[in-house]
Parts: structure tokens; sequence; C-alpha cells
């Protein structure tokens, strides 16, 4: 029976040779040892397997695997062997298991290298956002609900209990119409992440979106009515030339110009001086400036030829920004200036209150009223069109239509801002005022 002693002094002898044990125990039957010609030392057992003699399986090199241990391993072989399992076939099997697995573990350490975080998510989804004001308000939002909960997670790690905890959070202080908002803009980022599986290097492993699984909260929003009634109209422009020394010419440039061609105020703001051909009296509007991507093009009547000729030319931009830093690019005044300074007119005049969206709503209802078709008034607010013809193969600009259309509703904004006397503006404003503002259904 091989002992610690003899294996130690088992020596080379230039050609490799083995050396039995010679146990009675069954269980370690052909166990042995082998000597190289160097001099290494390797246990080993020699079985016969499938009608074949003459298999020997290596069990480990003495002296880091000792010789109890050695015995051990030769039982555990042996054991196989009677299952009729052959131990080369199953060390070939856990081998390519351990490589199998040990790929998976380098893929997992991979992935958890590389997959996005919250933050990437979100700088990468704001980048395919065209709209700079939409943008704006997105992150606005999601830096100030979504990212105290979601800083430095993984997309992969972000589920539907953290988005139904971003959505309470923001329910539980009353912000109705944020919680719609909140779950549209994190719906639509990782709809756009996985999309793209992989994004400047950053993968994006998602296998569903996580919003989807959280019930739509309501928008918060309530159908829209507000529409001025002609006096309101009177006032407004009136209280407008009342307040020069107060407001910007852009401010009340901006404010007049809604209400002579019904256009979206965000466009409005990024108008640039080259988009006006007072020769031709158009006003263009490029496809990256108008929220249906469609360029439009808008008749310039005399008296929004008048209003824009009141607007000192400041740079490239019709509306620029209040504060512009030196250097950096030019930059349209802010949705809110014109939001605040309309609120501002309204409690100085009794007006009561409205937004420049109704704005736009008053110029489509009066425009119904005096008889403008509605493909025409389609046209000149530059409307989302729902059917192919219209997006891809009809691309009249209607200027004919349009420029007719403005020039019926700058006759009818005559007749309603010319009174006889200085006595009858006024009295006309202090109407407005006491009026209040009856609803049109839209």
């Amino acid at each position: 029976m091989l002992t610690d002693r003899q294996i130690k002094n088992l020596v080379a002898t230039g050609k490799p040779y083995r050396i039995r044990d010679k146990s009675t125990d069954q269980s370690t039957r052909g166990f042995g040892i082998q000597v190289s010609a160097a001099g290494a030392k390797t246990f080993y057992v020699e079985y016969s397997f499938g009608g074949q003699r003459g298999h020997f399986y290596r069990l480990g090199t003495y002296p880091g695997l000792p010789l109890a241990q050695a015995r051990e391993r030769c039982r555990e072989i042996r054991n196989l062997i009677d299952q009729g399992i052959d131990p080369k076939a199953d060390l070939e099997r856990r081998r390519a298991a351990e490589i199998a697995e040990r790929k998976i573990q380098e893929h997992q350490a991979l992935q958890a290298r590389a997959t996005a975080n919250y933050e990437d998510l979100v700088r990468l989804y704001l980048a395919s956002v065209d709209n700079e004001t939409t943008r704006r308000e997105i992150s606005r939002l999601l830096d100030k609900d979504a990212r105290p909960l979601l800083k430095g997670k993984r997309v992969t790690d972000i589920d539907s209990a953290d988005i139904r905890a971003i959505l309470t959070s923001a329910r539980k202080r009353g912000a109705k119409r944020v919680v719609s908002m909140l779950y549209v803009y994190l719906h639509a980022a990782f709809a756009f992440a996985m999309g793209e599986e992989e994004i400047d290097g950053l993968l994006f492993p998602l296998i569903g979106n996580p919003v989807a699984a959280v019930k739509k909260p309501e928008s918060g929003m309530t159908p829209c009515s507000r529409v001025l009634s002609k006096e309101e109209i009177q006032g407004l422009w009136f209280a407008l030339d009342q307040d020069v020394d107060r407001l910007s010419p852009m401010t009340i440039g901006a404010i007049r110009l809604m209400l002579l061609t019904g256009q979206r105020l965000q466009e409005i703001l990024r108008a640039r001086w080259d988009q006006l051909d007072f020769d031709e009296a158009t006003w263009s509007f490029s496809r990256e400036q108008t929220k249906t991507k469609r360029p439009h093009l808008l008749p310039l009547t005399p008296m929004i030829t008048d209003v824009l000729r009141t607007i000192p030319r400041l740079g490239l931009l019709v509306f620029p920004h209040s504060r512009q830093a030196d250097g950096t690019p030019e930059r349209e005044m802010p949705f809110r200036t014109i939001t605040q300074a309309i609120d501002r007119i309204g409690a100085r005049h009794g007006l009561d209150p409205f937004t420049p969206r109704d704005l736009r709503r008053t110029c489509t209802t009066h425009w119904a009223r005096i008889g403008i078709q509605p493909s025409v008034r389609f046209l000149l607010q530059n409307r989302a069109v729902n059917d192919i013809e219209e997006t891809h193969y009809n691309l009249y600009d209607g200027l004919p239509e349009k420029r007719r259309a403005l020039e019926v509703w700058e006759h009818e904004l005559r007749g309603l801002l010319t009174p006889s006397t200085e006595d009858e503006r006024v009295e006309l404003t202090q109407t407005a005022s006491m009026r209040g503002s009856p609803r049109l259904a839209t």
C-alpha cells in the first residue's frame, strides 16, 4: 500500500514509470501514481469501461493533491464507473458547464458595466426630442419628480413599483396634470430605448417597458372652451396700448400676432427676421420650427406687417431672450414671459384669465363665425394631418386662400378696433372688463 514516505522517495529515472497501490480495498482498485521522466508525480486510476481495458484517469499531482485526498477522489471515480458513467466524459461535461457558466458570468459583468442607468436613458431620450421647448419641459419634470427616486439605477433594475412611487409622490401634492405628463414622458423614454438596444456604446437590454405595467393616469386636463368675445378682443388690444410703458415691444407684438394670425405661441417666438419677406408679404415657418414638422407659409396682411415693424431688430431672432449671454447662440423669448404678461394684463384691466392657447382657439372660433371654411382654417393654423394624402402627397400651401381669409379677419378686427372717439375707446375697455368673458362653443 502506497505511503507518503514511499512516494517522496520515488525518483526520476529518465523514463516514465508507474507504481500501483497494492491495497485490498475494492473501492480504490486501479489506484496508483506515475512518475514522469523529469520526476513529476501524478495520481491516477486505471479502469475498464465499455468492455475495454486500459483506461487511465488523472486524479491530480502530488504533493498538491495529498495521498489521502487522492484515495477519496479515486473512490468518487470508481463510484461513477459503477454507475455506468465514464469519468472522462463526465469531466468533459463538467468542464463544458464551467466554461458556459464562466461566459455567462463574464457577460453579466460586461452588461453590468455597460448597461445604461437612468441618467443615460434621460440624456439620450432628450437628445431625440426635436422641439427645444418640449425638451426643456420634459427635463424639468423628470429632474424634479423622477430623478430623486431613480438616480443611478440601471435601466434593467427599474420596475413598475418605481414608476408607481414616482406617480404617487406627484399625486400626493395634488399635481394631477404632472402625474399624467410624467407617465407619458417616462413611457416614451423607455419605448425609445427598447427600440435601440444599444446607443453610444450603452446597453439597453430591456425585455419590457416598466411604465406599461402601470395603469395610465387621467390626463388631469379638462376640455378647454375659453374664447374671448368681441368685447374682450377690443379690451385686450386697447389694454396693450395702455401698457406700452410696462411691456416690451416684443411682448406686445407676440400677443397681437397671436390674435392676428391664430398661430401657436411657440412657433411665433421662434421666428427669424430672414423668414419674413415684406416684399412678397409672406412669413415662412421651417419644418424644424413647427409642431407638425411641416413647413408653413403665412401671408402678411397690413396689420400683421404693422405689428412686426414695431419690433426692434436686436439680432437674428424676432423675439430674442432678454438675458442673452455673450458668445452663446441666440435663444428665443421664453414661453412663460408671454403667459406671465397675459396674467398681469388681465389683472390690471379686469379681463377674465386666458392663455395663449385660448387666443388660438379664439381665432378659430371667430373665423368660423365670419364664414372662413374649415379647410382654410386648417391650412392657416398648420394643424396636424391624419391622412396619407395630406401627409405625403398634397403639398399645396394654399397661400391665396389663406391670404383672403386673413384679410377678412383683418377687416373684422379693424371694425372692432376703430372707435370713433377716445372716449369710446375707454368705454370699450371698461365694457369688456364689466361684461366678463362669455364662453363660446368651439
